[in-house]
């Protein structure tokens, strides 16, 4: 295997750094689909750490389907397309090099098809006490939304809310993926550049359609709001990749060895995490 590893310090738990070195890498297409990785004794010599942790962070790789263990024959790279976990959703969005404008607009076509069947299923099946807590939210908005972390946090908890308000699991499960993709995605939007008062009015009137009961109202009032928010984040995202900032060839001076998610001596990018 040609992809450069570094031993892990004291600074992670060893089978986090071990599972977040291998993760990167095979999310960020280093590792190649059909590709057998070390064996376990090889790679626990790589990063100076015990069998065990090696055998922890493959086994977590197996859970979000990244890897498949074969016994006998060893532990190979699946493709990312074939994993299950929308967990790898999120660990996309955790690194520079693996965000691309290709990818940002594959995962706000998704979220956009997932949050009008939210919306919809709100105006239907709230409650007097979703809809109450809603009302809430939004007086808060009215108060302290010109500050955008305040507002990126009541926005992220007004998404919990809507998920919960559908009465069904599975949506309120996918939800709070994007409840966590909102926390990523927020610093592109939620600047002071971002128009305080027409998201308000907006959110005002999505609660106004869904006290209704009207999810045609609803779906209409989301599809504005999203087509204005994609926009903004389309538009940060491409500042970024011209700049050389995201994407696999982000601009960066070369580690001395591997590079661990989190090191202190990463190069400095785009904060991806809020």
């Amino acid at each position: 295997m040609t992809v450069e590893l570094e031993p892990l310090g004291p600074r992670l738990r060893r089978a986090d750094g071990v599972f977040q070195q291998l993760r990167l890498r095979i999310l960020g297409g280093a590792l190649a689909r059909g590709e057998r990785l070390p064996n376990e004794r090889d790679l626990a010599n790589t990063f100076e750490v015990n069998r065990t942790s090696v055998r922890e962070a493959v086994q977590r790789l197996e859970h979000l389907g990244l890897v498949e263990v074969r016994h006998g024959h060893g532990t190979f790279v699946k493709d990312v397309s074939d994993s299950s976990s929308l967990e790898v959703i999120e660990a996309l969005l955790r690194d520079p090099s693996t965000v691309t404008l290709d990818l940002l607009r594959q995962i706000l076509e998704f979220r956009r098809h997932i949050t009008i069947q939210v919306v919809e299923l709100a105006a239907r099946n709230h409650s007097a006490e979703q809809l109450e807590h809603a009302r809430l939210l939004l007086s808060r908005e009215r108060d302290e939304g010109t500050n955008p972390a305040r507002a990126l946090v009541l926005d992220v908890e007004l998404n919990r809310l809507l998920g919960e308000a559908t009465g069904n699991l599975m949506y309120q499960l996918v939800s709070n993926l994007f409840t966590k993709l909102l926390h990523r995605l927020g610093p592109f939007y939620y600047n002071e550049s971002r128009d305080f008062s027409r998201s308000l009015e907006t959110h005002r009137q999505l609660l106004d359609a869904i006290e209704a009961r009207d999810p045609i109202a609803a779906r209409r009032v989301l599809e504005t709001m999203l087509t204005y928010s994609e926009s903004a984040i389309v538009a940060e995202i491409e500042r970024l990749e011209a700049e050389g900032r995201i994407g696999p060839q982000t601009h960066a001076p070369p580690p001395r060895r591997g590079l661990v998610e989190g090191d202190s001596n990463r190069p400095a990018g785009p904060r991806i995490q809020s």
